[in-house]
This record gives C-alpha cells, structure tokens and sequence, in this order.
C-alpha cells in the first residue's frame, strides 16, 4: 500500500506542477511572449515525460495486483489509514486533472486564435491562401485566387 501511496503523491506533485507551467504558458500566450512559450513548453515536455514514465510504474504495479484500476485495487483493500489516504489522492488527482484538461483547453483555443491570425496576415501580405482561413470551400466555392502559390520560386 505504500508503494502505491508513493506513485499517488508523485503523480499528484507532477499533476500540480504541469498545472502551474500551462497556467504559465496561459499567460505567456495571452501576453503573445513566444520565448516564454517556448522555454515553457519545454519545461512542460519534460514534466509530461515523467509523469509517463510514473504512470507505466503504476500500471505495471496493478497489474501485478491483478487490478484494472487504482479504484477497483483500493476496493478490495481492507479500511484503514493507508487506505483512505490513497482514496482522498485519487481524489485530489482526479480534481488536478479536470483542472488540468480545463487549463489545456484554453491554450489550444489560444493557440487556433494567434494561428488563425498569422494565416490571416500570410493571405493578406501574399494574397495566396495559407492554412483554412480563406478557401474556395468558405467562399460558396469559387475560388478567388486562382493559381497563386505562396511561395514563388522565381522571386
């Protein structure tokens, strides 16, 4: 039981610590600070990479309990201290990771805004089509820029 205590608190210390960085990286993102972005998401990659590596421990700590879950191994253990400790864990991760996929949700809207607003400024300085911003298909199907390409050879 303590082992799997062990994998719990590392879990949920990593969970709260890839919180912080994407909040981190939120902000960075808001603020259109690309250095930051960038040395966050590094940081944040690294974070992940952990995490991973924790979690295959886990997994192969349950499968030698013959458990599919850490809910269903921590049913079929007896009550004690050890036991609620582990159960108010999975609580607090459970809540970390929603926080979590919350958090993320947000950068991805942010980053489809700041991508949709380079393709804009690609269209407009180039007048060819970059990414879905202005297609054919968005425009009833006619096409009004016919056979520019984005980047010339011949330039």
């Amino acid at each position: 039981m303590q082992e799997f205590i062990q994998f719990l608190r590392q879990q949920l210390v990593l969970c709260l610590r890839l919180l912080e960085l994407s909040g981190q990286q939120r902000e960075a993102l808001i603020h259109t600070a690309a250095p930051a972005v960038r040395r966050l998401t590094k940081e944040i990659e690294t974070v992940i990479i952990d995490l991973n590596l924790l979690e295959k421990r886990r997994q192969a700590f349950l499968q030698q309990q013959k458990a599919q879950s850490a809910v269903e191994w921590l049913s079929t253990q007896r009550d004690s201290l050890e036991k609620n400790m582990a159960l108010q864990l999975v609580g607090k991760l459970e809540k970390a990771l929603n926080q979590l996929k919350t958090v993320a949700g947000d950068n991805k809207q942010y980053l489809d805004k700041n991508m949709s607003y380079i393709d804009y400024n690609i269209n407009v300085l180039t007048g060819a089509v970059a990414g879905i911003t202005y297609s054919a298909a968005e425009a009833g199907g006619v096409g009004t820029l016919t056979g520019t390409k984005m980047f010339e050879a011949n330039i």
